[in-house]
């Protein structure tokens, strides 16, 4: 009788020792759903506020700026900008279009890269586009094909350019006709023939952070990213890495200051290098606890009449990879980006944050 009770006891411990671990388990599977609900919904309200911010603010040398704070320099902005809501002296406030990281509101961190800073195939100039080709290790014999199969895939006939290719070469190959029309994204460019073998050592992170489809010829030092800046004829790796640098503790005010920092010809900087944003650039959003990251590329359009002031052309899910070991900006100093306290009362950014 003894041995059946102790037994019984065991069955007993035995049980309610798995309806406690899955109670926890399923507590815990509770708590992090609501924790990617808190966290979506952070990035949503981040991204529509960045989105409208990106709208109505003025933009300076130094980026984006995030209120009116500054009244005698908003005036002067006023009187200064031109039609694009863009101006020179930058106020001190400005949210920087580097890929900079920044707190967004609750648990969002988020980034924003202006489009001029990146290498548009389509639209960039020879020279920029031969440094990107040598880059990536392609031989000079293979740029003229790599022009002529962007193309191909892009155009609405089935003509060949020498060294193109077309919708027979591309059945040949197995791989989707072109399409036909201009790149949705720079992803697509993985889809043309010859091209997907020379940006196959890049991920898709490092693809989006090098290239845009914008319409930019121009190159923006103060948003650039150490890899483009690296492409400009001159430069080198440790050139790109000191003007990143530089330009961090202040914009770069004019092209000429750039080419007295490094040996870049004017001649061939005219026409090259600007200093301003464009009205398009990508906006990337993470959860700081969980979860992968979004590029949301968007586009101003303040002519368009009768239609929303920004219009969202792709977004891209991209590997969390390990964001923490990225320092994170503080709040930017706006009212918009700081959540209600519990009072009710809207909240303010801290004095380190201004």
């Amino acid at each position: 009788m003894l041995v059946l009770v102790l037994a019984l006891l065991v069955v007993l411990t035995l049980l309610a020792t798995a309806v406690a671990v899955a109670g926890r388990q399923a507590v815990a599977e509770a708590q992090l759903e609501v924790d990617r609900l808190d966290g979506e919904l952070d990035m949503v309200s981040t991204r529509d506020t960045l989105l409208y911010m990106l709208s109505v603010q003025f933009r300076t040398l130094g980026g984006l700026t995030v209120d009116d704070s500054k009244i005698p320099a908003i005036e002067r902005m006023r009187n200064d900008a031109d039609d694009e809501g863009e101006s020179v002296v930058p106020v001190g406030n400005e949210i920087r279009l580097d890929s900079t990281p920044y707190a967004g509101l609750g648990n969002a961190r988020f980034s924003i890269q202006d489009d001029r800073g990146l290498l548009s195939p389509n639209w960039a100039g020879q020279l920029l586009m031969q440094r990107f080709y040598t880059s990536m290790g392609s031989p000079a014999q293979d740029w003229g094909p790599l022009e002529a199969k962007r193309l191909d895939y892009q155009d609405a006939d089935d003509l060949h350019r020498l060294g193109g290719a077309e919708k027979d070469d591309y059945r040949k190959a197995g791989l989707p006709p072109p399409s036909n029309r201009a790149f949705a994204s720079p992803l697509e460019l993985r889809r043309v023939l010859g091209w997907n073998g020379l940006l196959a050592p890049l991920t898709d992170e490092q693809l989006l952070r090098r290239l845009t489809t914008a319409r930019s010829v121009e190159i923006n030092v103060n948003s650039a990213p150490h890899e483009v800046l690296a492409l400009l004829p001159g430069l080198d790796d440790d050139h790109a890495a000191r003007l990143v640098d530089l330009r961090r503790q202040a914009p770069f005010m004019s092209t000429w200051q750039v080419e007295q920092l490094v040996p870049i010809d004017p001649a061939v900087s005219d026409g090259l290098l600007t200093l301003f944003p464009n009205l398009s650039g990508s906006l990337t959003l993470w959860d700081a606890r969980l979860g992968t990251r979004r590029l949301v590329h968007w586009t101003l359009t303040p002519y368009l009449e009768g239609s929303p002031p920004w219009r969202i052309d792709y977004e891209v899910t991209l590997p969390r990879g390990n964001p923490s070991d990225q320092p994170v900006a503080a709040a930017p100093a706006t009212p918009l980006l700081t959540p209600p306290d519990a009072s009710g009362d809207p909240g303010w950014p801290a004095a380190a944050g201004r």
